[in-house]
């Protein structure tokens, strides 16, 4: 409960005042908790971006299930998109992301947690993409992992932008939904009508 309750916390003094702004004594009072408190959970800021890195993959993971769990790659990407429409912290998250990118880029810790959190992803992601290869619903033109890889390159661009406030959120990631089916598509043949 206390951990979860500094990790938003966190987040919130972390999206309001950057990461090297916010101070400790910020985060425990946004958190209602005492500094002490704080580092029982949390010895420095950067135990902080890990746990908030995992929470991320966490939600990112649960999107993913959601695919496997609707039957059909269209109809999953359809579901994870009004999960990520239902969000209505879309845009603080995504500026808390960015947050920890530009992290990532200066600190090589933060970097290398970054990036195994990705791995994680892809490799979620590529299995089930690799699943609806094989059941025929999805072009085996492309290795997995690379359209995972591509996959997240998209929603990940899209949200970053989101941060800055787009209005068109739904329309948006909608959109992102019909172009990623449109492209891993297994092409059917051409009906050929009886004789």
């Amino acid at each position: 409960m206390r951990r979860d309750q500094i990790l938003a916390g966190a987040r919130a003094c972390f999206v309001r005042k950057g990461f090297h702004a916010a101070s400790t004594a910020e985060i425990s009072a946004e958190a209602k908790v005492s500094v002490a408190n704080l580092y029982q959970y949390f010895e420095t800021k950067d135990d902080l971006v890990r746990a908030l890195i995992e929470q991320d993959l966490a939600s990112d993971l649960a999107l993913v299930q959601a695919v496997e769990a609707a039957g059909s790659f269209r109809e999953g990407l359809e579901m994870a998109g009004r999960l990520m429409t239902s969000d209505t912290d879309v845009a603080q998250d995504s500026r808390l992301r960015l947050e920890i990118i530009a992290e990532a880029a200066r600190n090589p810790a933060i970097a290398a947690l970054v990036k195994a959190a990705d791995d994680h992803l892809v490799d979620a992601l590529g299995a089930l993409i690799a699943h609806y290869q094989a059941k025929g619903e999805l072009s085996s033109d492309i290795a997995p992992n690379t359209a995972a890889r591509l996959i997240g390159a998209l929603y990940d661009g899209m949200f970053c932008r989101f941060a800055f406030g787009l209005g068109d959120t739904e329309e948006l990631i909608a959109a992102a939904d019909r172009f990623v089916f449109q492209a891993l598509a297994a092409v059917q043949p051409p009906s050929h009508p009886s004789i």
